[in-house]
């Protein structure tokens, strides 16, 4: 009988072993594992020889059977006859990438495909084909690309199963940011409501391990930004200016709509560093296109149509430049004033702490006066701010 006509059950046997069943903490796969390795070792005289411990459950199989699926146990086991899976894979998916090994069907799901699909690519199931003639990564791929392409109810129980296993595994970032891209964004209901809130509801850095991934694939980064502003606002309050501006730098502005673009420098939610870079970046690139339009026509004869729309967006281009050159140099100006204001107000405090002859009670209420006007004062700045950014804006329309 050959080994690829065995049929049994179930695949993985397991079996204690004293150095870990002295922990509280091991528990045994079904009963029925011990006939599969069982029943492999009877048709080819060989003896289970491995053990696997994964999440506190203790697996005893074939060395040969493992090794030739994958790249990353190959490794392991080659010195070793037990190890330690320190990776994000649970007890079930490793039986199910066992029942590979050995040749056994196994059913895939929505609830399974994204947990079977990173644990191939983290095991280096990459090569080595099935009887099908294909490797787990090609099946389980195959299959992932069927569901996130079915119901929108389907999407969500894939949705949540990459968000059980961020932020460890980071191939399971790019399967959420493939579902991200492969929902319909213009049917907003109910449900479509459901997934977005399980992806913002993250904490900042499984967000950003997402944000990434959607950086990395992505050739347009609109989603990218709509994701990030729906994310900075419902977080409002929770997470500071630096992991704002964490976020944001996922976004590659070049890669932005128009639309967008005007949306970014109006946005008040997003943090000023990042909306003048954008201002700046787009005056860079207002700056090579009058070049690129003067040097079309260097001696400056209009004898075609062509030419004379040349010259034409030439001089435009060169106006909008130099608007916009003044309006960015006003925000500097506004920028040292806000910051000459916040020195004054430090310097203020000190002497109020030094002035030993204000009563202690008169001290607290001079001082929450004194902090109530700077705050006014600083948001007040701000919005000031917010408004010159806003009308800077005029050089992209």
């Amino acid at each position: 009988m050959r080994k690829e006509d065995l049929v049994v059950g179930d695949t993985i046997y397991e079996e204690d072993d004293s150095e870990y069943s002295s922990s509280p903490s091991l528990s045994s796969p079904p009963i029925s594992l011990h006939s599969t390795a069982s029943s492999w070792s009877l048709f080819t005289g060989q003896e289970v020889d491995v053990f696997i411990y994964v999440q506190g459950k203790c697996f005893h199989l074939h060395k040969d059977v493992l090794t030739t699926k994958s790249s990353y146990l190959k490794r392991q086991l080659r010195a070793l006859s037990r190890i330690t899976l320190p990776l994000n894979i649970t007890a079930e998916t490793f039986t199910l990438v066992a029942n590979f090994c050995y040749g056994i069907d196994f059913a895939l799901s929505p609830f399974n495909v994204v947990a079977l699909r990173t644990a191939a690519e983290l095991l280096g199931m990459t090569e080595t084909k099935s009887k099908a003639g294909e490797n787990l990564k090609q099946i389980t791929e195959t299959y992932f690309r069927r569901v996130i392409a079915g119901s929108l109810e389907v999407k969500q129980i894939v949705v949540r199963s990459c968000l059980r296993l961020l932020p460890e595994a980071e191939t399971t970032a790019f399967l959420l940011s493939r579902c991200i891209e492969a929902l319909d964004w213009v049917g907003h209901d109910e449900e479509m409501d459901g997934i977005v809130d399980d992806v913002l509801n993250l904490d900042a850095e499984e967000f950003e391990i997402v944000a990434d991934a959607m950086n990395c694939r992505f050739t347009s980064h609109d989603l990218l930004y709509r994701m990030v502003d729906l994310y900075i606002q419902q977080h409002k309050g929770k997470i500071g200016e630096e992991q704002k501006m964490e976020i944001c730098n996922f976004i590659d502005f070049e890669k932005l709509s128009p639309h967008l673009l005007l949306h970014v420098v109006q946005n008040p939610k997003l943090p000023l560093r990042f909306i003048v870079r954008v201002m700046l970046n787009e005056q860079q690139k207002s700056r090579r296109k009058l070049v690129a339009a003067t040097t079309s026509d260097p001696d400056n004869t209009a004898t075609t149509v062509n030419s004379i729309l040349h010259r034409d967006a030439a001089s435009k281009l060169k106006e909008e430049m130099s608007s916009t050159g003044s309006r960015i140099q006003y925000l500097e100006h506004e920028l040292d004033k806000m910051k000459k204001l916040s020195e004054e107000i430090r310097k203020e405090k000190s002497i109020m702490r030094e002035d030993g002859k204000i009563e202690k009670g008169e001290r607290g209420i001079s001082k929450r006066a004194h902090e109530n006007r700077a705050n006014r004062a600083k948001k007040s700045i701000r919005m000031r701010l917010i408004s010159k950014l806003k009308s800077a804006l005029c050089f992209s329309k």
